[in-house]
C-alpha cells in the first residue's frame, strides 16, 4: 500500500516557518514514485551556508542541466481491499465492519439503484426535465458516508445522492425535489437532483462546476477557528478539477491547514470530454503533493477501500479541528476511479432509446467492476448471506 505524506509547516527557531513537502512511499518490491538517477551528481557542501536557500522549497544544487520529464515519475498506485470477485486480498486490511453497517451499505446501494431506475425512466417519459444517474458510483457514496459522522458537513456536486440516502434522507423528499412539487424543501426553485438538507448537514448542490470547492474550504476553516468537532468533505469530478476554483481551494486548504477531505470522483469523462483532452500527467491525485496535500488513489468500486481511505484522514482532521493544532495535518485528496456505464446526464431533449437490450460490455462491467456488484459477491461469501438470503436483502432495501 502506498502512502503519500506531505509534511506541514515545521517550526525552525532560526529560520521561522518553512514549508516542507516530503513524499514518502512504502511498498515492498514495487517501483517508487520517484526514480534515482545515477548520472545526476549532487554537490556536497561543507556548511549550511552553501546549500540552496530558496523559500518554500527543499532542494539540492546539481551541476548537470536536466529537465524533469513527465514520465520520470511512475503512476500513483490504486489502493483496494477486495479483488473483482469480492475476495479480501490482504486480511490485515479487512475492516471487520459490524453486521449492521455491512447490511446498511448494501441496502443503501440497492435502494439507490432502484431510485435511479425509476427517476431515469420518469425523465425519459418527460415527467421531469433533468436527471443524473449514479450507476457505478454507489461505492464511493456509501463507502465515504460510512466513515463520516452525521454532523460532518458535506459539499456535493451532482452524484452524491447516496450520501444523503445513507444518512436516511426520505425517498419522498428525493422525489419531491426532482418533481419540484409542493413537498419540495426548495419550493421548486432548483433543478432536479440539486438536493440539500440542513438537518443532515448536506449543503444544497449548485449547478456551476467547482464552486463548492472554495466554499467547502471556507467552511472547514471556520470550523477550525471555532474549534468545532466537525470535518468537511467536498465531492467533485475530474472535470471540475480543471476549474480555477479547484486550484484556489486546494492551495487555501493546504496553507490554512483546514480539516477537509477532497474527494474527486474520476470516471474518465467530464460530461462528454475524455481525460485525454482535459489534462496531462498522472491524473488528479498527482496534483495533491504539489500543493502539499496528503493524497491517495483509491478503487472507487471497492466499498471497503473507500471507507478506509476516508476514515483515516477524517480522524486526523477531527483531531486538528478540536485542538486547533497545526503542523502535520493536511487534507486528503481521495481520487476514486470507476468505470462509467450510464449517461453523464439525461435531458428531455436527448434522443430516446430504441430498445432495452443490455449490451454485452455493460453486463461484463456490471459483473466485474461496479461497486454494488462486487459488494454483492463479498456478501455472498460472508456469514451474513447464510443468515439471510440475498433475495430477502434486496426485498428489504425496497421497503
Amino acid at each position: 500500500m502506498a502512502v503519500a505524506i506531505a509534511a506541514g509547516r515545521v517550526w525552525r527557531p532560526n529560520r521561522g516557518l518553512s514549508q516542507a513537502a516530503v513524499l514518502l512511499l512504502w511498498r515492498p518490491g514495487a517501483r517508487g514514485l520517484a526514480r534515482s538517477h545515477p548520472h545526476r551528481q549532487q554537490q556536497q557542501f561543507s556548511s549550511l551556508d552553501d546549500k540552496p536557500q530558496f523559500p518554500g522549497a527543499s532542494a539540492e544544487f546539481i551541476d548537470k542541466l536536466e529537465f524533469i520529464q513527465p514520465n520520470v515519475i511512475s503512476g500513483i498506485p490504486i489502493y483496494r481491499v477486495m479483488d473483482r470477485q469480492g475476495q479480501i486480498i490482504n486480511p490485515s486490511e479487512d475492516p471487520h465492519l459490524p453486521k449492521e453497517k455491512v447490511l446498511k451499505l448494501y441496502k443503501s446501494m440497492t435502494l439507490l439503484n432502484t431510485m435511479d431506475r425509476i427517476l431515469y425512466e420518469s425523465q425519459r417519459q418527460g415527467r421531469i426535465s433533468f436527471y443524473m444517474t449514479n450507476y457505478g458510483e454507489e461505492g464511493t457514496h456509501v463507502g465515504s458516508a460510512a466513515a463520516l459522522d452525521n454532523t460532518d458537513l458535506v459539499f456535493g456536486q451532482y452524484r452524491e445522492a447516496g450520501v444523503l440516502m445513507y444518512r436516511d434522507y426520505p425517498l419522498e423528499l428525493f422525489m419531491a425535489q426532482c418533481y419540484g412539487n409542493i413537498s419540495d424543501l426548495g419550493k421548486g426553485r432548483q433543478m432536479p437532483v440539486h438536493y440539500g438538507c440542513k438537518e443532515r448537514h448536506f449543503v444544497t448542490i449548485s449547478s456551476p462546476l467547482a464552486t463548492q470547492i472554495p466554499q467547502a474550504v471556507g467552511a472547514a476553516y471556520a470550523a477550525k477557528r471555532a474549534n468545532a468537532n466537525r470535518v468537511v468533505i467536498c465531492y467533485f469530478g475530474e472535470g471540475a478539477a480543471s476549474e480555477g476554483d479547484a486550484h484556489a481551494g486546494f492551495n487555501f486548504a493546504a496553507t490554512l491547514e483546514c480539516p477537509i477531505i477532497f474527494f474527486c470522483r474520476n470516471n474518465g469523462y467530464a460530461i462528454s470530454t475524455p481525460t485525454s483532452e482535459q489534462y496531462r500527467g498522472d491524473g488528479i491525485a498527482a496534483r495533491g503533493p504539489g500543493y502539499g496535500i496528503m493524497s491517495i488513489r483509491v478503487d472507487g468500486n471497492d466499498v471497503f477501500a473507500v471507507t478506509a481511505a476516508t476514515g483515516g484522514p477524517k480522524a486526523r482532521a477531527s483531531s486538528l479541528s478540536t485542538t486547533g493544532a497545526c503542523g502535520i495535518m493536511m487534507p486528503l485528496h481521495a481520487v476514486g476511479l470507476w468505470h462509467l456505464v450510464s449517461h453523464q446526464q439525461e435531458l428531455s431533449t436527448a434522443p430516446k432509446p430504441k430498445g432495452t437490450t443490455k449490451p454485452i460490455l455493460e453486463s461484463y462491467l456490471n459483473s466485474l467492476f461496479l461497486g454494488h456488484s462486487r459488494y454483492q459477491l463479498c456478501i455472498h461469501q460472508d456469514a451474513v448471506r447464510r443468515e439471510k438470503p440475498q433475495s430477502n436483502l434486496n426485498r428489504e432495501s425496497l421497503i
